[in-house]
């Protein structure tokens, strides 16, 4: 820059300098003024080479400085993604960890969430506790739950017995499960002990309600099964009887899950005949261990939510006094807890103890369910 400056000086004062130092001809003066002209020349060009240079320069600076501030940019973006996406997961897993608000997977903002990836604890098993819950699966989804050692003490009309009780379960609708149940491969205690296979009952469970914290009021769901006498073996066919429930979960305090069971049940007189009997069954469950754990306790009156309690003896009495008589009432309480290993499998214990004289002297229970 400094010589194309020095170049336009030369050019606009020499004329002035030599004509003020000294005295010169025509041609002289011509000649110095043909040799400025080529000097004046090549000083505007480098003066345009000079300023293209320097524009050049810039866009260079500019074009880096813009590569530059893309680069980071663009790696700004991948954290951002990156810390939403691991966000996203934590958030979607505690979503649907555990079974104590399970009404916010129906959500309408969270429903396709709900149904795109099996979760054993949303709804969670039904053969862990006694009652059954008032959800269902996703559409399309299914559980396979099963208590390969269930025991059932004795009692002075009932005698001891073993069950490897299973549950299979099926998404037909998000409000509608279609399910098969039954207390597979049996044995029975005691003077009339004998073994086989336990009949098949078909069930199927609507969800009607999702929970309403702010007004108090429970999720609700119906529930209705029919025990036939297929697969049965001799000695463990009851005849074909009937069972309908309404089932309720409902929030209470400290993160407890309530659920409960009123229904009525088809039973057998001493004679074989037909009769409903009222039953109840409930359970309180809290998660702990980061959802990984759920301990609860539970109970029922008179019958469990399925049919799975061993059928009374008194169908033998011969005294015909005895006949018309109905079989007496009966009542456990107990606890147990369920391990969820990841989402798809999750495994429980339980052990309860009969209230009334009738009553089966020990009920235990240990299982598992698959979710797919």
């Amino acid at each position: 820059m400094r010589r194309a400056f020095l170049a336009l000086a030369w050019v606009f004062l020499s004329p002035q300098v030599v004509a003020a130092s000294v005295e010169l001809g025509p041609e002289e003066i011509r000649e110095i003024r043909g040799r400025n002209a080529r000097i004046q020349s090549v000083a505007v060009h480098m003066v345009h080479e000079l300023m293209a240079s320097l524009k050049t320069r810039r866009g260079t600076l500019d074009v880096a400085s813009s590569v530059d501030d893309q680069k980071a940019n663009t790696k700004r973006n991948e954290e951002i993604h990156q810390l939403v996406a691991e966000r996203y997961q934590e958030f979607k897993a505690d979503f649907l960890k555990g079974r104590y608000d399970r009404s916010k997977a129906r959500l309408p903002e969270n429903i396709e969430r709900w149904r795109e990836n099996p979760d054993i604890s949303n709804p969670g098993a039904d053969l862990a506790n006694f009652p059954n819950s008032a959800f269902t699966l996703p559409k399309g989804r299914a559980y396979v739950e099963t208590s390969p050692i269930s025991w059932y003490g004795g009692a002075p009309l009932t005698a001891p017995q073993y069950n490897a009780e299973f549950l299979l379960r099926y998404g037909y609708t998000d409000d509608i499960e279609l399910r098969l149940f039954g207390n597979g491969a049996s044995w029975t205690g005691g003077r009339m002990g004998h073994s086989g296979f336990s009949p098949i009952a078909f069930d199927t469970k609507i969800h009607l309600l999702d929970e309403r914290e702010d007004l108090f009021l429970p999720a609700a769901g119906f529930e209705a099964y029919i025990q036939t006498e297929l697969l049965a073996s001799r000695g463990y066919s009851q005849g074909t009887n009937a069972g309908l429930s309404m089932n309720f979960d409902q929030s209470l305090p400290l993160d407890i899950d309530l659920e409960y069971n009123f229904g009525a049940n088809q039973v057998r007189k001493f004679n074989g005949d037909p009769y409903w009997q009222f039953n109840f069954q409930w359970a309180l469950q809290k998660d702990v261990f980061d959802k990984d754990v759920a301990l609860f306790i539970h109970g029922f009156y008179n019958a469990t939510s399925l049919p799975r309690l061993p059928a009374t003896l008194a169908i033998s009495i011969d005294d015909p006094q005895f006949l018309g008589i109905k079989p007496p009432q009966i009542a456990a309480v107990g606890g147990g807890a369920l391990w969820t290993l990841n989402s798809r499998l999750v495994v429980w214990g339980q052990a309860s103890g009969g209230v009334t004289h009738y009553s089966p002297s020990v009920i235990t229970n240990f299982g598992f369910a698959i979710a797919f």
